[in-house]
């Protein structure tokens, strides 16, 4: 039969060695424990350094030199363990600070990397996704510019006060309409159609833009047609100026930015009552009226104005009248 007995006290030395490694390290854990061993430890290490240098101590009487050194070495030994906290208060704030900067710049870097991923949920391959990103610049409906509104100049104005981002196409159709107006033989014409083409060298610098030409053939005749058809097929915006072709993309659900109408959207808005001052330009369509204008272009008729041209009067605002060409404020002398 076996021994039982006989691997009791095995059994039972094995059992001590465990409890006193448990305590020993329960003993190790506690941070009491070893916030003390490492001050020691600390001060260890600065009398060590102390004893080393102080060789160069000479002797100064009435004091020996071994007693001066002893002196100065168990005196830094207490810096080192008085002033442990600190240094440890010191390097926790300086690793946290180190790892928090760390953190911050990769996730930035990885969001960043995440934005500048293209997105595309349709199943149809278009060249344009509506969410894309490229370069950091969203690719979300882009606008395509219409020869009219590259002529008129003012939408590189709109461009540089950051009311328009994103990604600006420029059809090869447009390119070529503006090529012919660059070429004519009128010169108000070609002046217009070649500084079309430097506005859209202008346009490339600016922040927040990316000017593209679309080089792709549109199945149209027209080159408005071939414009609210592209539009229609990359979800994109047309920037024009052109009255008709408004009209015309606005009925087939294609969406415009018209300079004109964000033009008129912030002029002046006079209130009945207000009182401006006005040069009196010329006539108007009645032979009473005199006509001046605002700095920004609004036209004011002045009733029974007509013999004052060139004068400049102070009038006071009798109506507002709004047309497709923009506002009229009409105003008699005050």
């Amino acid at each position: 039969m076996p021994n039982h007995k006989a691997g009791l006290p095995i059994w039972g030395g094995a059992q001590r060695v465990l409890n006193r490694r448990f305590e020993f390290n329960e003993f190790f854990s506690n941070p009491k424990v070893l916030k003390r061993l490492l001050r020691l430890f600390l001060a260890l290490i600065f009398a060590l350094f102390t004893f080393i240098f102080s060789e160069i101590i000479p002797d100064l009487p009435p004091f020996n030199r071994n007693f001066i050194r002893l002196f100065v070495t168990l005196w830094f030994g207490l810096v080192g363990y008085s002033i442990f906290p600190d240094i440890a208060k010191a390097i926790t704030l300086t690793t946290l600070n180190l790892i928090n900067a760390l953190v911050t710049r990769v996730s930035t870097e990885v969001m960043d990397q995440l934005v500048r991923l293209p997105h595309n949920s349709n199943p149809f391959p278009q060249v344009f996704p509506q969410h894309a990103q490229i370069g950091g610049v969203s690719m979300s409906q882009p606008m395509i510019l219409d020869t009219s509104a590259i002529i008129d100049g003012r939408i590189l104005d709109i461009a540089k006060t950051g009311f328009l981002y994103g990604t600006i196409l420029v059809p090869s159709s447009i390119l070529a309409e503006l090529q012919q107006v660059a070429d004519s033989a009128d010169y108000l014409k070609r002046s217009r159609g070649r500084k079309g083409f430097e506005i859209i060298e202008e346009l490339k610098k600016v922040k927040g833009l990316r000017v593209e030409v679309w080089d792709k053939e549109i199945a149209a005749k027209q080159v408005d047609d071939k414009l609210i058809k592209l539009a229609k097929n990359i979800n994109g915006r047309i920037i024009t100026t052109d009255y008709n072709l408004n009209r015309v993309a606005s009925v087939s659900n294609v969406v415009v930015l018209n300079v004109n109408e964000l033009a008129n959207a912030v002029k002046t808005v006079a209130i009945p009552g207000e009182q401006l001052k006005i040069k009196v330009l010329h006539i108007g369509k009645d032979p009473n009226q005199g006509v001046g204008y605002l700095q920004d272009g609004t036209m004011v008729v002045v009733e029974d104005g007509a013999s004052l041209v060139g004068q400049e009067i102070k009038t006071e605002v009798t109506r507002l009248l709004q047309v497709p060409a923009g506002k009229m404020i009409f105003t008699k002398k005050s």
